[in-house]
C-alpha cells in the first residue's frame, strides 16, 4: 500500500518494503502539527533498485525522507556525506533534500543509545548484538557510545564481519547464560527458545508488535525496552533535521513535541 503526499506545502515520506506496518507516518505528523507546519508526511513502497529513480523525481517540495529496511545502504550510496555517524556505520536512514542534492544521516544510533539511557539500568559492561543487516550496524556503533570499554558480542544466523565485529552463531548466545544488555536487530518473525534470563538483564528489541516480543518475553518486564522507544528517539532528530536542517539543535517547545510524537502511537 501507498499513502500519497497531498496539498500540503512540504512533502516528506517513509520508504521501505514492507512498510504498510509503519508508524513513521503517526509519529511525524503528530510532531508537524505540534510545531504549526502545514507539512504531510507519506508512505511509498520502494525496493533498494528503484530508490534512485523515486529521489530524481522529487521536486523542490520535498524536505525529506525516513528510510527503513532494505534501503538504509543505498541510501548511503545515493547520498550526499552529511553525519560521522553515517560515514562510520554505511547506513543511512534519513535524507534532508537540499539545492546540492540529498544529504544523508544516521538517526537509528541515537535512537537506540538514547532509548537505552533512558530505560536501561547501566548494566552494559557486556552488550550482545542480535542480527546482522542495516541496524546492526548501527547497534555496535551505539554499544561503543553506551560504553566503550564494554564486552561487546554479535551473534547471527550467518557468517558476517562488521565494524571489526566477527559474528558468533544465533546458537552460542541462547546457550550463553549472561546476557547484560541484549540489542536485537533480528525481525519479529524469527523463533527463539525460552531462556533463563538474569534478573537484572537488559533488552532492547526493535520488534516491537506485538509487544512484548517472545524474545523479550523471558526477560523481566521492567527491563525490557520495545523497539518503539528507538523509533520515537530517531525521529526526534529526523524531525530537528527536516525543520532547521541540524539534527543536534533542539526544537522549539521540544518536550511538548516529544510528548505529541509519544502520545501519536501509545496502545
Amino acid at each position: 500500500m501507498t499513502i500519497r503526499v497531498g496539498m500540503a506545502s512540504t512533502h516528506l515520506a517513509v520508504l521501505g518494503s514492507p512498510i504498510e506496518h509503519s508508524k513513521s507516518p503517526l509519529i511525524h505528523a503528530a510532531a508537524y502539527a505540534a510545531l504549526g507546519l502545514d507539512w504531510d508526511y507519506g508512505r511509498y513502497r520502494i525496493e533498494s533498485a528503484e530508490l534512485s529513480g523515486f529521489l530524481a523525481l522529487r521536486d523542490s517540495d520535498w524536505r525529506g525522507l525516513s528510510l527503513t529496511m532494505p534501503l538504509k545502504e543505498e541510501a548511503f550510496k545515493l547520498s550526499i556525506p552529511s553525519c560521522p555517524v553515517a560515514e562510520a556505520t554505511g547506513i543511512v536512514n534519513t535524507l534532508l533534500h537540499t539545492d546540492e542534492g540529498w544529504e544523508g544521516y544516521n538517526t537509528d544510533s541515537f535512537g537506540i543509545t538514547q532509548a537505552i539511557r533512558e530505560n536501561g539500568n547501566g548494566n552494559e559492561d557486556l552488550i550482545n548484538i542480535l542480527g546482522s543487516g542495516a541496524t546492526a550496524r548501527s547497534a555496535i556503533y551505539a554499544a561503543r557510545q553506551l560504553n566503550p570499554s564494554a564486552n561487546i558480542r554479535l551473534f547471527a544466523r550467518k557468517n558476517v564481519e562488521i565494524n571489526g565485529l566477527v559474528s558468533e552463531p544465533l546458537e552460542d548466545f541462547y546457550s550463553a547464560g549472561n546476557f547484560g544488555l541484549t540489542i536485537s536487530t533480528l525481525p519479529g518473525n524469527v523463533e527463539h527458545p525460552e531462556l533463563q534470563v538474569s534478573g537484572d538483564a537488559v533488552i532492547l528489541d526493535v520488534a516491537y508488535s506485538p509487544w512484548p516480543s517472545k524474545l523479550a518475553s523471558s526477560w523481566n518486564q521492567a527491563n525490557r525496552i520495545s523497539g518503539l522507544e528507538m523509533l520515537l528517539w530517531q525521529a526526534l532528530v529526523q524531525v530537528r533535521i527536516f525543520y532547521q536542517g541540524d539534527g543536534s539543535i533542539e526544537l522549539p517547545n521540544e518536550s511538548e513535541v516529544f510528548e505529541a510524537m509519544r502520545v501519536s502511537v501509545r496502545a
